[in-house]
């Protein structure tokens, strides 16, 4: 099997470059560099010499203050975007795995989000994305919807200037008080263990929504205990409401997602444990 990967050297793209190690599959890899989704033709020649029979889109435009402070571009990125990869797939006949986020969901509800509720974003990223599954869906049926949610992974994110862990073990080592929000729930997921469970959907061909994210969920703040906890860590630590934190735009404030579809990655501790041991900072 021939599979085309987009953003191959972002946070979950990398693990899937890095992770699949399979004589099934022959990996062709791009770059955000290498193909800027948002140019039509680069993509549609990009694919074409490629010729892949499944073509996964991990590239994203997901920097929230920016995305507020710019639609156009966030829609420009992510819906023509995702767009244009799946239209090129579509034409040389190829499905698409498209990745998407929980934050399509606007966090109303308290049990974990399934992959048939209702879809109500709360801010611009979540409804970009919104329209990105809507458009790519239609434009190539053969399509599989991945949400994911709280990424974190050993490339770190490019967009948002590392990942979630690392800033927190950053401050750590400051030696400044950390204030961290308590009353958003989500459930942090390692790009690792996503790359792993999407292996087996590409090769059977699962089309659809479904949810790849970590079993559980925490806050934010019960999240940066167990960092601490897990490295042996002491650093003041702080629960605030977001309200206090000051948070200047919306987000779900519950969004953990649970699957029917799928099956059921590891409790969020274990995802965070093993990217502790392979970063270093945790003992193996």
């Amino acid at each position: 099997m021939r599979v085309l990967l987009l953003g191959a050297n972002g946070q979950l793209g990398s693990d899937i470059a890095r992770l699949w190690n399979d004589p099934a599959v022959t990996l062709v890899t791009a770059t955000r560099q290498d193909a800027d989704v948002t140019d039509e033709a680069l993509i549609r020649d990009l694919v074409e010499r490629a010729r892949p029979e499944v073509t996964i889109n991990t590239t994203a435009f997901h920097n929230l203050p920016q995305c507020e402070q710019d639609p156009e571009l966030a829609f420009r990125v992510n819906v023509v975007g995702g767009w244009n990869v799946a239209a090129a797939a579509a034409a040389v006949g190829s499905s698409l795995v498209q990745i998407s986020t929980d934050y399509v969901f606007d966090g109303d509800k308290r049990a974990p989000y399934l992959e048939d509720d209702a879809r109500r974003a709360v801010n611009i990223y979540g409804a970009a994305k919104i329209a990105t599954e809507d458009v790519v869906r239609i434009t190539n049926p053969r399509t599989l919807i991945a949400r994911v949610s709280g990424l974190y992974g050993l490339a770190g994110s490019a967009g948002k200037g590392g990942n979630f862990v690392e800033t927190m073990l950053r401050l750590a080592r400051e030696g400044n008080p950390i204030r961290v929000v308590s009353d958003q729930v989500t459930a942090p997921t390692n790009t690792a263990e996503i790359a792993e469970a999407l292996l087996p959907l590409v090769k059977e061909g699962a089309a659809g929504t479904v949810h790849l994210a970590a079993a559980e969920g925490c806050s934010w703040h019960a999240f940066a205990a167990a960092i601490f906890e897990i490295c042996g860590l002491k650093p003041g630590l702080e629960a605030v409401t977001t309200a206090e934190f000051g948070a200047p735009l919306a987000r779900p404030m519950f969004s953990v997602l649970g699957t029917t579809r799928a099956p059921a990655l590891r409790h969020w501790r274990a995802g965070l444990e093993r990217y502790l041991r392979e970063k270093g900072h945790a003992p193996s």
